[in-house]
Formats: structure tokens, C-alpha cells, sequence
């Protein structure tokens, strides 16, 4: 029989698109490619509850305490409160997300969020496997013999293996684990080897965060550019960022990376404005045209970003756009590497305000003439004039610099 598998964040966030976008059931289905009653069960396990208003008016009980002459207030968190169910619940998609009529409503609404969805399912996941197994007096008994011995220096292997009382009681990772879960009076960082070899703890996608404009990720997600580069090994992936200075910044630079030769340039855009993106890259390949862009730019893939929320229309260029899963830097860990370089001319905390094109241009026409081991000794900048010519590096304002004057220094951009 083929395993099961559960759903990952991208098919959750593919079926709160699929919502969104009012498709059936059956549609949704097959473009999951999950059965229907997994779709159920989803959607009904892990929907939010947002209660409607709390007033009698509002209240299912309402008419019945009206016909027998009790008092009707307009209260607020009384005890005999029901709020009123809506039938629209019981058909698909059982949740609230799509409804036309959600913000005239008062009775209860429920909603499903993707992040929030996998964020408890990995809590489910994870807190059926942290119960202990051990009785309290046994914990007890490892507790006397195990931390004064672990205060003294010794290791948890040498622990267990001199000291067959252990041995009767649990295993050497047992132990291990009521350390790192904090049930003995030593605790993780009193190991020897504990700084050399930390212990990793899985963390939630996110907390308190959700996704905007949930449709765009439509067939659109980091699962689904897998896929396509499965069909298609040779297929070219551009990754789009944004680098920012100061918080009270108007301006951020957006960069464009080529993962195989380590060239990225950048643009000066109006910070988090997504129509300042859209508006450069469609300047961008506007003077490029259609056959040149598809060419030099046939996949995009942007992380989550609010100035990303449009990108999806540069689509209209017969490209293919996608993006990363959320809060994921290492879905297009190419590009964020490569802002190395750009930390070494503008440190963090730096303001960007007073940067305009030209400096961003000289910027990057330093670093891509920066040989790089990993290109066999060759600059980005000869690779790309390798694959796209002179004529595309022109228009990017992107030029050559001598191997002796390149400078990676703040006092490359100092007037």
C-alpha cells in the first residue's frame, strides 16, 4: 500500500488559496491531489473561531426568552449566551474565509489559516512524543545519581556505563532527554560537549503571523517550483530579495541573484511598496522585451514579503513566478549569501536614504568583479557577459573592475 503522507505548508497553503478563490470541493481535491475527506478533516480540525457579538439580540435562545417574558438586555459575556450557528458551515469549505456577507455577520465565524494550521499540527506531532514514559520516583532515583556526577564533569556515557542501576531503569538517551526537557536538577549546558554540539529544537513556521493576499500563492509555492524544476533540470531560477538599512528608511535596495554565477545586481525602490517593485521590473524587461526577458529571467522566485504581494503580474512576460515557503531564507540561499558582500560596503543599522542608482550600480559592478573560488577563478561579471552579453549589462548599469581596484570597503560609497 502506498504511505500516507500529511499535509506540508505548502498544501495547506494551496487549499486556503483554493478558499479563497471559491473553487469546489472537487477542484480543490484534485489539485491537492489529496482525497476529499483529508480536505475534510483539515479544515475541521484546525479552523479559528472568531465569536460573533455577544448580545441577546444575537443569541439562539433569543424568541424562546421573549415568548416566556424574560427579561431581554443587551448584556455582554452572560452565562446562558449561545451564539447562532450558520447552515452556510455545514456545506464546503466549512469555514468563514470566502463568505461575501463575513463582515455583516454576527453570528460565530470560523477561519482557517494556513500558518496557524501547521503551526498546531507540528505541535500535535510533537507534543504526543514528549510524554514521559518513566515513573516520577524512577526520574527521582536517575536525578541522584545522574546531576552530581554531571556537576562533577563527567559525561552521560560515562554516568550510564558505571552505574547498573541505570541500566535497569532506562537507556542512555533516556537520560539525555530528561536532561534536555529539564526534568533533572543538570541542565544542557552543564554537559561538557554541550556548546561544541548544541541541541536543535524544532520550531513553529511562525507565531502570530499570517499570510496576505493568500491568492497569489496559488500554484505558485516553493512544493510547486520543485515540481516544475523536476520536469525541467535545466530550467533557470532568478531569486528576488529586498535589502533594508534603517527602520525609519523610505528607501531599500531590491536584488535580482543568478545562483550559478553568483552575479546579483540591485534596484532602488520605495521600501515595503510593492508597485515600486512591480514598476522597476516592468521597466526592466519592458526595455528588454518579451524574447530577451523570458530568456534571461524564465523562472522569479521572491519570498513573502509585502513588496512582493503583486509580483505575481509580471506573469503577463510568459514567465513563471513562485515563492519561497514562509519565513524560509534558505528556499533561495544563494541570494541571501551573496548580501554578504553588500554588508561589507553598507554594515547593518546603515541608512540607504542617501544612496541614488549610480552608487548602487558602482556597489555591485565591485562585487561582481570580485573572483569568486566557487566560478573556477572567474568573476560574475565574465560569466554573465559569457551567457547574456555586454548589451544586458549595459542596461543594468553593471561595469568592469580591475582585479587590483576592487574595493569591499564602507568607503567605497563615502563622497
Amino acid at each position: 500500500m502506498k504511505q500516507k503522507k500529511r499535509l506540508t505548508v505548502d498544501d495547506r497553503i494551496n487549499l486556503q488559496a483554493c478558499i479563497a478563490k471559491n473553487l469546489s470541493w472537487k477542484e480543490t481535491s484534485k489539485i491537492l491531489k489529496k482525497n476529499r475527506s483529508t480536505i475534510y478533516r483539515e479544515l475541521k480540525k484546525y479552523f479559528t473561531i472568531h465569536d460573533g457579538r455577544h448580545s441577546c439580540v444575537h443569541c439562539v435562545k433569543y424568541d424562546c426568552c421573549k415568548e416566556l417574558g424574560i427579561s431581554v438586555h443587551q448584556g455582554i459575556n452572560y452565562d446562558c449566551f449561545e451564539s447562532a450557528f450558520c447552515s452556510k458551515l455545514n456545506h464546503f469549505p466549512f469555514v468563514c474565509n470566502s463568505c461575501e456577507s463575513k463582515k455583516k455577520c454576527n453570528r460565530e465565524k470560523r477561519y482557517y489559516d494556513c500558518i496557524n494550521a501547521e503551526n498546531r499540527s507540528l505541535g500535535n506531532r510533537i507534543g504526543t512524543r514528549k510524554y514521559k514514559r518513566i515513573s516520577k520516583e524512577n526520574i527521582e532515583t536517575i536525578n541522584e545519581i545522574v546531576s552530581p556526577l554531571i556537576f562533577k564533569g563527567q559525561s552521560i556515557h560515562h554516568i550510564y556505563e558505571t552505574n547498573a542501576v541505570l541500566k535497569i531503569i532506562c537507556c542512555e538517551r533516556t537520560i539525555r532527554r530528561l536532561i534536555y526537557d529539564r526534568h533533572l536538577e543538570a541542565k544542557a549546558h552543564d554537559l561538557i560537549r554541550y556548546s561544541r554540539f548544541p541541541h536543535k529544537k524544532k520550531r513553529l513556521v511562525h507565531d502570530n503571523h499570517s499570510l496576505k493576499n493568500i491568492e497569489r500563492l496559488f500554484k505558485r509555492t516553493y512544493t510547486d517550483l520543485q515540481r516544475h524544476l523536476k520536469n525541467h533540470p535545466e530550467a533557470r531560477v532568478v531569486q528576488f530579495d529586498s535589502v533594508i538599512g534603517k527602520r525609519e528608511d523610505k528607501y531599500a535596495i531590491l536584488t535580482i541573484t543568478f545562483p550559478k554565477e553568483r552575479f546579483q545586481f540591485g534596484l532602488r525602490i520605495l521600501k515595503s511598496d510593492p508597485e515600486s517593485v512591480y514598476g522597476k521590473l516592468h521597466d526592466l524587461f519592458s526595455k528588454l522585451g518579451y524574447r530577451k526577458t523570458k530568456a534571461i529571467f524564465p523562472i522569479l522566485l521572491a519570498d513573502n514579503g509585502i513588496e512582493f504581494s503583486t509580483f505575481h503580474n509580471l506573469e503577463k512576460f510568459d514567465i513563471k513566478v513562485y515563492f519561497t515557503n514562509p519565513y524560509r531564507s534558505t528556499d533561495k540561499a544563494e541570494c541571501e549569501r551573496n548580501h554578504e558582500f553588500i554588508r561589507y560596503i553598507i554594515p547593518k543599522g546603515k541608512t540607504l536614504d542617501n544612496l541614488i542608482q549610480e552608487d548602487i550600480n558602482l556597489m555591485f559592478s565591485h562585487i561582481n568583479s570580485y573572483i569568486r573560488e566557487s566560478n573556477q577563478n572567474k568573476t560574475p561579471f565574465e560569466l554573465i557577459k559569457e551567457r547574456f552579453g555586454s548589451e544586458f549589462l549595459e542596461l543594468i548599469g553593471i561595469k568592469h573592475v580591475e582585479p587590483n581596484d576592487v574595493v569591499l570597503k564602507p568607503k567605497l560609497l563615502k563622497k
